[in-house]
């Protein structure tokens, strides 16, 4: 079984410490402002869950900007990132590529509405997940992609990791 480590000379604040704790084995919305590490915390989620059962880690974010920034932070606190298969996917890449890609990768990094559009069409194998991360989370709110997937991991018993400045100011917002 491959495991994943973390760099050496990398320590969490106690309060990405604890939240961290808290956030295991359980869906979780982590709200924290700009700069103060939610991403941190989403790596050491993904570290733990990847080093339990090895299954891939999904991670999601509305641009593709804000996606490919999200895949070098992972590859830049894990000390043997060498050894895993990280891939950003944009739509620009062919469904029948994206298949493998989904085999191939233990990390994968997208936006919501390719996402979307692969659980739709029978593409990706949501069951080949052990966690999935969807930042900017306060966006999930109508027919907005992230929803439609959260649904769909959450029948699976997927852990979900929600990260959000901003998760609104009325409880139904929220939820």
């Amino acid at each position: 079984m491959k495991k994943i480590e973390l760099i050496k000379d990398f320590s969490p604040r106690l309060y990405q410490q604890s939240i961290f704790a808290n956030s295991m084995n359980k869906n979780s919305l982590v709200v924290l402002p700009t700069g103060l590490g939610k991403t941190v915390i989403a790596i050491m989620l993904s570290m733990f869950y990847f080093n339990k059962d090895n299954k891939k880690i999904l991670f999601l974010a509305p641009t593709k900007p804000l996606v490919e920034q999200q895949e070098k932070s992972f590859k830049s606190f894990f000390s043997n990132s060498d050894k895993f298969k990280f891939t950003v996917l944009t739509g620009l890449v062919s469904p029948n590529k994206r298949k493998e890609i989904y085999k191939e990768n233990d990390f994968i990094f997208s936006t919501p509405q390719l996402i979307e559009n692969d659980i739709i069409n029978g593409i990706i194998n949501i069951e080949d997940f052990g966690f999935i991360i969807f930042d900017e989370g306060h966006r999930a709110s109508g027919n907005y992609a992230y929803c439609f997937i959260a649904e769909e991991f959450y029948k699976k018993d997927i852990k979900i990791l929600t990260l959000s400045a901003s998760p609104g100011i009325s409880i139904e917002q929220i939820r």
